[in-house]
């Protein structure tokens, strides 16, 4: 049986123009790709973020009815702390930011950085601990937003009752994601 034979001097493989048709395309789909990336990375360092809040908080609440005690969740610089209010030991702890600093917390009311739960998993009207106001809810941004469409701030809220919630502020009053 007889091979098809191949012009003299042909290779296998790729031709030049080929190989720069196959780069132009990866360019394009690259160009395209990356700031819609950069925007889910974005919504992803903030949601964890405020993930790790909510966590945070819900340690607290059931620290103080498991223990039968006040416990109070404070926010600081470097993350969060969940404390008995008695002798001021720390029983959980976190960063708060997950590996990035990438975000940026606005606490309300402004000035607060704790809020105490009591045995009852209540919230107390005014910390024992300073006779500060209890925070109420953490809102939580990118530092450099993105300007994509895609752009999601969180909010993490602690209500009267003690029941936390992660509700995003930007959504329409008629979705369940909604903040009270």
């Amino acid at each position: 049986m007889l091979k098809p034979s191949r012009a003299r001097g042909a290779a296998p493989g790729f031709t030049l123009l080929e190989l720069m048709i196959a780069v132009t395309v990866t360019g394009i789909l690259l160009v395209l790709g990356v700031p819609a990336l950069r925007g889910v990375i974005e919504n992803t360092r903030i949601r964890a973020t405020a993930e790790s809040i909510k966590y945070g908080l819900d340690l607290a609440r059931n620290d103080a009815v498991r223990l039968n005690a006040q416990v109070q969740y404070v926010s600081t610089p470097t993350g969060w702390a969940v404390s008995r209010v008695s002798d001021g030991t720390v029983m959980h702890s976190g960063t708060g930011r997950e590996g990035s600093q990438e975000v940026v917390l606005t606490i309300a009311p402004n000035g607060a950085d704790r809020v105490t739960f009591d045995s009852l998993g209540h919230v107390v009207a005014t910390n024992p601990s300073d006779g500060s106001a209890p925070l109420t809810q953490v809102d939580v941004e990118s530092a450099t937003p993105s300007g994509l469409s895609g752009y999601r701030p969180m909010r993490v809220q602690v209500l009267p009752g003690g029941a936390t919630r992660m509700c995003d502020p930007a959504v329409d009053a008629t979705d369940p994601r909604v903040c009270l």
